[in-house]
């Protein structure tokens, strides 16, 4: 096993002096630098380059455009020019595993360049995972390489679970680098430390990226505390589709620092459907993935984490049972999971935080019949409040009224609402739709404590108009930090830094897509 994960930093222009970039990646954290000269096309400028003195070493790669580069000229004219810029001395050259396997006078004329270089062996799938990775190792393994490398295309988290196994089992041999490529590959390379690989790679930024998922180095050195990671670390994350705009890694990774935690917490984006949700699942309880002790889940698989858990024979908290849905999964020392619901928490949290009083009896009213809204009304009716639901389906608000027992009334009686406490757990409001609003601006009276659990924007419609109502207000924001509070608290059984939180999270009211 490598005794440390290198940071590989592609340069994949000469717009920009090379030496100029190679001082900024070097300044940035980085280990090794690649130099993509099928994609910077200036051979001289890479030449002049190299016959600098550097304190960095360098890759030299001239990718085939049928693993994902640039190079469309002859295979004869790409191993001429790897042999010229060999001589030069780079540290490392990037040679495919086809181009090695291709005849014994191409592996001559590689072995010639690698006198006084490493040789990294790669192979690049660019459409697909495939079933059998073991064979594709194997195949990097009967090579002379000096590091392998090896990097698919994932089509969800599962396929990266399925490379970090491999990584797991064959990283005590020889320097190896085993990546998933596109959005659900980051895992791949963020753990990639945990485990022992050879190297990750990240770019400078976004638009100087190599290949598809590749995280900038300020965001692999930040936000996921790659400096920070080892053997020890935990893993956390948030399963769902998408989860690449999620806020949950930057508030939960700050709480994780904060609180001194030896652990990372990550986007896991699993395909909408309960099989894909059960093959993760299934995958994240095996063996590379056994290191991942707790992971939040969001849409679409609140219900599916539920079915899962009963599936599977683990167990569920009665508050996750009455919600018939999942956003909390906690894996015991055993492997056993549990399953619970912090949003109701959350909610609640939120209204005792701004001294709501939810004693025995108190008027509650409640928009919306979904998800958010039934984790809502479980927790209240457990506090004792008298909760009158509102929905635009009356059959599924008298539905969800039976289930939890609690009192309904059709959607165009909510004008005529005269309680104490106006919850709305629907998404009207939601960005970008931000002037619309669930309830008539007229229908809101001073003195109603007015909560909308919508948070993107922090202020909607709804409580900007209550606010100048002379309505007390609770944006959805606060019941969104303490709900992911809740979950801190399962998993690392202290209290949670919720002004960490706070001052982790984005401003909610600007224009981008955010999501749990």
């Amino acid at each position: 096993m490598c005794s440390s994960t290198h940071i590989v930093v592609p340069i994949v222009s000469a717009a920009v002096p090379l030496a100029d970039q190679v001082r900024a990646a070097q300044a940035a954290g980085a280990d090794v630098v690649e130099l993509r000269v099928d994609r910077i096309g200036d051979v001289a400028a890479v030449e002049a380059l190299l016959a600098q003195s550097r304190s960095v070493p360098l890759i030299i790669t001239v990718r085939s455009a049928a693993e994902g580069g640039a190079w469309t000229g002859g295979e004869d004219e790409r191993i001429a020019l790897l042999e010229r810029l060999a001589l030069h001395k780079p540290d490392y050259i990037d040679v495919e595993l086809a181009a090695w396997q291709r005849s014994a006078g191409a592996r001559d004329r590689i072995a010639g360049a690698q006198r006084g270089n490493q040789l990294i062996i790669s192979h690049h799938d660019l459409q697909a995972t495939p079933a059998d990775l073991a064979t594709v190792f194997d195949a990097l393994a009967a090579t002379p390489a000096d590091v392998l490398k090896a990097a698919f295309t994932a089509r969800d988290a599962t396929d990266s679970v399925r490379v970090l196994e491999q990584l797991r089992r064959r990283a005590a041999g020889r320097p190896l680098i085993a990546l998933a490529m596109g959005a659900a590959g980051l895992s791949t390379r963020v753990l990639a430390r945990k485990f022992g690989a050879w190297g990750t790679f990240s770019c400078l930024s976004t638009d100087e990226a190599s290949a598809p998922g590749q995280p900038t180095i300020a965001e692999l050195r930040g936000l996921y505390r790659w400096d920070t990671l080892g053997p020890e670390t935990r893993v956390f994350g948030v399963v769902g589709w998408p989860v690449a705009h999620s806020q949950s890694p930057a508030i939960h990774n700050a709480a994780l620092a904060a609180a001194g935690v030896d652990g990372v917490y990550l986007p896991w984006p699993v395909l909408p459907d309960y099989g894909a949700f059960a093959a993760f699942m299934d995958a994240v309880s095996g063996a590379a993935a056994a290191v991942v002790m707790g992971l939040s889940v969001t849409l679409p698989h609140k219900e599916s984490a539920l079915r899962w858990l009963d599936e599977k024979g683990h167990a569920v908290m009665p508050r996750a049972r009455r919600c018939g849905a999942v956003n909390t999964l906690t894996r015991g020392p055993d492997g056993t999971w549990e399953g619970d619901n912090t949003d109701g928490l959350g909610a609640r949290a939120a209204l005792d935080a701004a001294r709501a009083g939810l004693s025995r009896g108190r008027a509650v009213a409640v928009l919306g019949a979904g998800g958010v809204a039934r984790a809502v009304v479980a927790e209240l009716v457990d506090a004792g409040c008298a909760v009158t639901l509102y929905n635009r389906s009356a059959e599924r608000a008298a539905h969800l009224a039976h289930e939890l027992r609690c009192a309904w009334q059709p959607w165009d009686a909510r004008v005529r609402y005269v309680g104490e406490i106006l919850i709305n757990c629907t998404s009207v409001g939601l960005w970008p739709a931000t002037n619309d609003t669930p309830l008539p601006d007229d229908c809101l009276r001073a003195g109603t404590l007015v909560m909308d659990t919508v948070y993107r924007p922090a202020e909607t419609r709804l409580l900007r108009v209550a606010r100048a109502h002379g309505c007390q207000v609770i944006d959805g924001v606060e019941m969104f930090i303490r709900q992911a509070a809740a979950q801190f608290e399962r998993w690392q059984a202290r209290p949670c830094p919720l002004a960490v939180l706070r001052s982790a999270l984005p401003s909610m009211n600007a224009e981008s897509d955010v999501k749990s």
